[in-house]
């Protein structure tokens, strides 16, 4: 069957969304983040046929949690908490009810003011979560890592960047890398008790922020981040002073990528020049397996033709800055104020 895109209106721009995981049935329900409103809010959507003869869904908002700021991340704590991260320097973490999605999203814990100078907030920029806990970075440099069961701040590395962090991600349970506004990539171990970086290394020559990172499912020493100038940076952090490949991508900056949860060598980017972009990753990994069936090395991507690369749907004319993909579904939201659904997508 061809892609199919949906599309529909919903008078806010995206900034966030997530599908909600179900065990056993293919799942309707999803969340958004909202930004540049005056009331900004996380919504509890699903989709839904208006009328019996029609096979198509369309989605229907359930519940609003209203928010001050905008929204800047949303990750998943387990199946039914989320971490959300705002503009205002916040941190919370609200809980969806596992057997009723129309019931109001509750709040469990709230940081307030955790990014912050002095006494005036600024904004939490990012975070990642992994086994409970979570990581957030700010505009004030600054890394706390937050207790999601106990609700409390567990560490925080001040001053870990002299200027603006945009981008964290989680590598192993105690290690994190962060992107700042330069293009400044940081590893840093948590057992450590020194408030030092255990590697530095630059995301490209062009001192451009690293809007956003991920690692390989299957191999988490292979690091991506995605620049503002649209490229795509790869790392093997087992040789981790230059990027293995600098892959030229979107016209503009990357604001989000994931891989496929099941085919680990599919990424979807999105970017800020309406692009949505599906890669076959495949040719970056070599065929030959350890002794643990791990892929040992990452290719140097030295023939870019190489690399596949479709187009999900057509450009659109402001910036789609989230996506996120179920079996073969695609969310995507971005600045014209819609939600758009790929159906369809082979993985």
């Amino acid at each position: 069957m061809p892609i199919e895109v949906q599309g529909t209106f919903v008078s806010q721009k995206i900034n966030k969304i997530r599908w909600i995981p179900e065990d056993y049935v293919e799942t309707k329900c999803f969340f958004t983040g909202s930004w540049d409103d005056e009331v900004n809010s996380i919504k509890v959507w699903t989709f839904e046929n208006l009328n019996e003869e029609e096979e198509v869904e369309y989605p229907r908002a359930l519940t609003e949690f209203p928010v001050n700021g905008d929204v800047t991340q949303i990750k998943f704590i387990d199946k039914n908490k989320i971490a959300v991260s705002l503009s205002n320097g916040e941190v919370k973490i609200l809980e969806i009810s596992v057997y009723d999605k129309q019931t109001p999203l509750r709040e469990i814990y709230n940081w307030r003011k955790l990014h912050n100078y002095g006494e005036y907030p600024c904004s939490c920029t990012s975070l990642d979560t992994t086994e409970g806990d979570i990581a957030s970075v700010g505009e004030d440099g600054n890394i706390n890592i937050l207790s999601g069961r106990r609700g409390e701040i567990n560490r925080t590395i001040s001053d870990a960047d002299s200027c603006s962090l945009h981008s964290v991600c989680y590598i192993k349970h105690n290690e994190v890398i962060t992107g700042n506004i330069r293009g400044h990539m940081k590893i840093w171990d948590l057992r450590s008790p020194n408030n030092k970086p255990s590697a530095s290394f630059l995301l490209a020559g062009d001192e451009l922020a690293a809007t956003c990172i991920t690692s390989h499912p299957t191999q988490p020493h292979i690091v991506l981040a995605g620049s503002e100038s649209g490229s795509l940076a790869v790392w093997d952090l087992r040789m981790n002073a230059f990027a293995t490949s600098l892959l030229k991508a979107h016209s503009a900056g990357v604001t989000e990528m994931q891989f496929h949860p099941e085919n680990p060598h599919k990424l979807i980017t999105s970017s800020v020049s309406g692009e949505i972009w599906d890669w076959n990753m495949e040719s970056m990994t070599k065929s030959s397996k350890a002794p643990d069936n791990q892929a040992i090395a990452l290719m140097p991507l030295d023939d870019k033709n190489s690399m596949v690369v479709n187009s999900l749907m057509p450009t659109l004319h402001k910036a789609i800055n989230t996506l996120h993909c179920d079996k073969g579904r695609i969310l995507c939201g971005g600045d014209n104020e819609a939600i758009y659904l790929i159906k369809n997508f082979k993985y």
